[in-house]
């Protein structure tokens, strides 16, 4: 295995792989390249406003890792025969619009015919390996800042419940304007790239970063603590306005950390010595951001504290 210059199955060139948001495969002294893919089915009605999604969501695996260029994006499409084209020619059109926004080149793709819709798309990345900010690395005394709010599940939960009759009916006690608030404000997070966010961790050293996607706050963080060989303390939770209200009503664990998400928000663990420049650096890139706990010396355990503070974004 070693003269073959394989560990554990992988090339020594493989320097992360299915543990990590993205693939750093080092072709070069001080080059790599990054490859990442992901899919879902549509979450909202809006044709144009998935396939922004679907463009954030795919790229932040690569952002995440501080990584800025991304050489390509192939799409990944699937449709039943009863959809109108106009509904799938309007998914590619926002996949289209994040790329360019992005200045991302989308060389291609491929579609088929399917029971249900899918958009998505697999990227490629390429950076300098003394640059990558990993899942692990994370140092006890860090500090861990995130930089979306948390609570699209409960958000596009009532997104779906307020077209039906009874969905209407159980957010009858719920605020009419704080359900479109909440709505908007998770709409809005996921078509925001998160490339700003990397642009900044290239100037600011930054020990450990994921994205919080589809496992949820606690389940991101425990990869990070376990791969780190460190605790980690959730002492504040930053979550849309509104969210927690819906989270209770429909019942999902928002505040325990194990709600899923989409298209998230970076979450960085940063010394003591570099937290203040890392706010600073995130606020002149207009990159909302809340502190939301701290690295401890441990084994890998994550722990939101039941007396965490809830700081709500205000829309």
């Amino acid at each position: 295995m070693e003269k073959a210059g394989l560990t554990n199955g992988y090339s020594k060139n493989v320097l992360a792989g299915a543990w990590e948001n993205s693939s750093v495969i080092k072709i070069a002294d001080n080059l790599v390249i990054l490859n990442t893919l992901d899919f879902f089915t549509p979450m909202v009605d809006e044709p144009e406003i998935q396939g922004r999604i679907a463009g954030s969501n795919v790229t932040s695996d690569i952002y995440t890792l501080g990584v800025t260029t991304i050489a390509s994006l192939l799409t990944i499409m699937a449709y039943p025969e009863s959809m109108p084209d106009e509904l799938a020619i309007g998914m590619l059109k926002g996949l289209g619009d994040f790329c360019r926004e992005m200045g991302i080149p989308l060389v291609g793709g491929h579609t088929i015919r399917n029971p249900w819709p899918i958009i998505g798309g697999a990227a490629t990345g390429i950076g300098d390996v003394e640059k990558i900010v990993y899942t692990r690395g994370a140092q006890p005394g860090d500090r861990l800042f995130l930089t979306k709010p948390l609570g699209i599940a409960p958000a596009m939960a009532a997104y779906r419940l307020r077209k039906e009759a009874e969905g209407k009916e159980l957010l009858a006690d719920v605020p009419e304007d704080l359900v479109e608030k909440a709505i908007n404000k998770a709409i809005d997070g996921m078509i925001s790239s998160n490339k700003p966010v990397a642009e900044v961790m290239q100037k600011v050293p930054v020990h450990a970063a994921t994205d919080i996607t589809g496992f949820g706050l606690k389940g991101h963080l425990s990869n990070m603590a376990l791969l780190s060989k460190v605790d980690i303390v959730i002492n504040n939770l930053y979550v849309i306005q509104g969210t927690p209200i819906l989270s209770e009503l429909l019942g999902y664990p928002l505040l325990t950390g194990e709600a899923k998400e989409t298209a998230g928000g970076i979450l960085m663990a940063v010394s003591k010595e570099n937290a203040d420049t890392l706010q600073s650096e995130l606020d002149k890139h207009k990159i909302q951001h809340c502190e939301v706990g701290y690295v401890a010396a441990g084994k890998g355990d994550v722990t939101i504290l039941k007396d965490s503070k809830i700081t709500e974004t205000e829309t």
